[in-house]
């Protein structure tokens, strides 16, 4: 059973069992809802903790002006809330974003990182623009188009005409436009993590949907590249959210992955 709390207005979920601490972080413009299959399957085994990023789902706020580094810093006061020593930290695609910054800011906190669908690089020009296209598309009503074009290129296509699809625009239907908005801001304003993650020596774990057309298996392998103790794997019948799409691979490989970094 998940019990809920607020952490400087950040709404945390927390099966807190006592057993070493599994911290999920979600994608964008998502909640932490994404992380319901992972939850379920994990928490017999480890303490579970997932909690919604500044501005979405449940951590609502009234400014909505974020950047990456406040996000970040979200991050390190969830970790330091569960009074462990060290933690696994699991992100897709924003999530991961969150994780790569707070593990260069505070690597101590981390016992292993799980990177999923997700790159060490800030955004292009083209990728800049985009963002303040969907900001001003969403500021000027027209969320449904946002989140139709925007699902479309989540999910696979196999995936597309199904449940999953629903499931995923219920929960961005969840967050207000002006919470998605602060997430845009803050994605724009991250920078660059490939160089600090090259000294770092921490277990890694990169997760990469074999059809992700947001961030495709070269980003995947860029960190794969950088993080000198890692793994990685493909996650087939998946595109960017691989969690969602194909969990039973998503968790089999974070679970051995897991296990064989065991240690006191």
């Amino acid at each position: 059973m998940m019990k809920n709390y607020t952490i400087d207005g950040i709404s945390v979920n927390d099966s807190r069992n006592g057993k070493e601490p599994l911290v999920f972080v979600h994608a964008f413009p998502l909640s932490s809802e994404m992380w319901r299959n992972q939850a379920e399957y994990f928490s017999g085994k480890y303490r579970v903790i997932t909690y919604d990023v500044r501005g979405l789902g449940k951590s609502r706020s009234d400014d909505n002006q974020f950047m990456m580094e406040m996000y970040i810093d979200d991050l390190v006061k969830v970790i330091q809330h569960t009074g462990a020593s060290k933690v696994n930290a699991v992100g897709l695609s924003m999530g991961g974003y969150i994780i790569q910054g707070a593990v260069l800011k505070n690597p101590g906190l981390f016992k292993t990182i799980t990177l999923a669908d997700t790159k060490g690089e800030r955004d292009t020009d083209e990728a800049l623009a985009s963002r303040a296209g969907s900001i001003k598309l969403l500021k000027s009503g027209g969320r449904n188009e946002f989140k139709s074009v925007f699902v479309k290129r989540l999910i696979n296509e196999a995936n597309y005409n199904t449940e999953l699809r629903t499931d995923i625009e219920n929960i961005i239907d969840g967050n207000t436009d002006e919470g998605i908005c602060g997430a845009l801001l803050a994605l724009a304003t991250r920078y660059n993590y490939l160089e600090g993650l090259s000294k770092l020596g921490i277990p890694s774990l990169i997760l990469v949907g074999m059809d992700d057309i947001l961030t495709p298996l070269p980003d995947s392998e860029k960190l794969h590249s950088a993080l000198k103790n890692s793994a990685l794997c493909v996650i087939e019948n998946s595109g960017h959210m691989s969690n969602m799409e194909n969990p039973s691979a998503f968790n089999t490989s974070l679970e051995n992955f897991l296990k064989e970094n065991e240690r006191d």
